[in-house]
C-alpha cells in the first residue's frame, strides 16, 4: 500500500494496538486518508488493512533508535516538509518521547500534545495526587514504593489497606521482565503477599517502583472514562464520559475495557474540565475514575496525556476525534460555536460478542444495553466496512470466538 503524494496530510501513529487502529479508522472515516502506524510487530489488528500501512520498528524500548526511525518516517511522509504529518502516540511512554523531542520532530510533523512541563507534572502518581488534593478531588489512598523501600510499611503509612491494587510505576520496564504470576495489575490480599510480589519482581530484574492503591469496592461497572479536548490556547472545548460495562481479566489485558456505554455524566465532566483548564492543557487527555459506593464519590486514578486505548467510544457516539485534531492543529481552529460541549449521547462500544456481553451486563445497565443493541446503537472498532480483505474478517471472527475462551478462563462468574 502506497501513500499517494496527492494525499493532503498523513497521520503517523506510534503503536499497533486497538487504539492505534481506531485512530487510523477515524481519520479514514472523516477524511478518506491512509495512515501509517509504527508497531513493534504486525498483529491481526493491522494486518491486511486497506486504511493503515504498518512500518515495523521491533525494539520500542530502544528510545534513540525509535526516535530516529520516527523522524525518518515523518520526513519521508512530509515530502521533505511540504506536506503536513500529524504525529500521534497510543501509549504514555510514546507520548512522552514525542513531547520530549518536539523540537527535533516539528520540522517534519505536527505534535498535538501538551507541553512537557504540565505533562510530566501530572502523569506521575505523586503529581496527579497533588493536582487532585489541591482541588479537593478524591483519589484512592496510595503509596509510591521505590526500589529498596519496605513496601508493606510504605502502604501502611499511606493508609492503604488490604486487599490492595499493585501496579508497576514504569510500564516499559515492567514489560521488559518476566516472572511466574506476573500481571499487568496485581491484587494482593496481605502485607506478606505484597512483599513477595515486590521481591519476585526485583529478582527478575525490575528496578523501578510500584504504585500500591486502596482497592475501591464494586464491580467493573463502577469504572468510568472521561475524555477531553483542549485547543492550542489551553481552553477545554469538549468532554465525553463513558461507564465501563465489563473489563477484561486475562493477565496481559487486566483492566482493559471490553465494553463502554457513553452518556451524560455532568459531575465528572465538570471536575475534569476544571483541572485541565487550570493546567492550560492542549490536545486530548483522559481520566480513569471509579465510583466509590462507600461514600458516593468518584475517585480519580490517573490522567492519560492522550487518547486512551478504548477512545473509540467517543467517535462511536458521534464525535469523531480526528476532526478535533485536523481542525485545531492542521486548519484554522476548531469549528465549534460553543465554548464547551459535553457529549451526552448514549452509545455502546464493545469488543465482545453480543451473547457474551449480555451475560456480564450489571442489573442497572441491562435495560440500557438491551435498548442500544436492539436499535443498532453499538459499535466495534474493528468492524469497518472499508476493510475488504477476507483475512481481516477472519481475524475479527476468530477474536470474537476467543473472547468466549478468555472470559471462561479468567473472568469471575457473573
Amino acid at each position: 500500500m502506497r501513500i499517494e503524494d496527492s494525499q493532503p496530510f498523513v497521520p503517523l501513529i506510534l503503536g499497533g494496538d486497538i487504539g492505534a487502529y481506531s485512530l487510523a479508522r477515524e481519520f479514514h472515516e472523516a477524511y478518506g486518508v491512509t495512515s501509517v502506524a509504527i508497531p513493534s510487530v504486525i498483529t491481526g489488528l493491522l494486518a491486511h488493512s486497506r486504511i493503515v500501512q504498518a512500518r515495523v520498528f521491533a525494539d520500542h524500548a530502544d528510545e534513540a533508535g525509535l526516535l530516529a526511525f520516527v523522524e525518518a518516517q515523518a520526513r519521508e511522509l512530509s515530502l521533505n516538509g511540504t506536506r503536513k504529518v500529524l504525529l500521534l502516540a497510543s501509549n504514555d511512554p510514546h507520548t512522552r518521547l514525542i513531547v520530549e523531542h518536539r523540537e527535533r520532530l516539528e520540522p517534519w510533523a505536527v505534535v498535538p500534545y501538551a507541553d512537557l512541563e504540565p505533562l510530566l507534572a501530572v502523569t506521575t502518581k505523586e503529581g496527579f495526587d497533588a493536582l487532585c488534593a489541591e482541588r479537593g478531588v478524591p483519589t484512592p489512598a496510595t503509596a509510591v514504593v521505590r526500589l529498596g523501600d519496605d513496601a508493606p510499611a510504605a502502604a501502611l503509612a499511606a493508609g492503604v489497606g488490604y486487599p490492595a491494587i499493585v501496579k508497576a510505576s514504569d510500564s516499559v520496564a515492567w514489560h521488559d521482565v518476566e516472572f511466574p504470576g506476573q500481571k499487568k495489575v496485581h491484587t494482593v490480599a496481605s502485607a506478606e503477599e505484597l512483599a513477595r510480589l515486590v521481591a519476585d519482581a526485583e529478582a527478575a530484574g525490575y528496578a523501578a517502583g510500584f504504585v500500591v492503591q486502596d482497592l475501591i469496592p464494586g464491580p467493573d461497572s463502577g469504572m468510568h472514562l472521561v475524555t477531553f479536548f483542549a485547543d492550542k490556547a489551553g481552553n477545554v472545548r469538549f468532554g465525553a464520559a463513558g461507564r465501563v460495562v465489563v473489563e477484561e481479566h486475562a493477565p496481559g489485558a487486566l483492566g482493559n475495557s471490553a465494553a463502554i456505554v457513553s452518556g451524560a455524566y455532568p459531575e465528572v465532566v465538570e471536575t475534569g474540565r476544571r483541572m485541565l483548564q487550570d493546567l492550560g492543557w492542549r490536545g486530548f487527555a483522559m481520566f480513569d475514575l471509579k465510583y466509590d459506593p462507600r461514600d458516593g464519590s468518584y475517585r480519580y486514578f490517573e490522567l492519560n496525556p492522550r487518547l486512551g486505548r478504548n477512545h473509540f467510544y467517543v467517535t462511536a457516539a458521534g464525535n469523531n476525534v480526528a476532526r478535533f485534531y485536523v481542525e485545531e492543529f492542521l486548519e484554522d481552529g476548531l469549528r465549534q460555536d460553543e465554548a464547551f460541549v459535553h457529549a451526552t449521547r448514549e452509545h455502546l462500544y464493545s469488543v465482545l460478542p453480543k451473547s457474551l456481553l449480555r451475560r456480564y451486563v450489571p442489573a442497572d445497565l441491562q435495560a440500557t444495553i438491551k435498548r442500544l443493541l436492539k436499535r443498532g446503537g453499538h459499535s466495534h472498532p474493528l468492524v469497518y466496512m472499508a476493510e475488504t480483505h477476507p483475512r481481516r474478517w477472519f481475524y475479527i471472527a476468530a477474536s470474537l470466538v476467543n473472547q468466549h475462551r478468555k472470559f471462561k478462563r479468567w473472568h469471575p462468574a457473573p
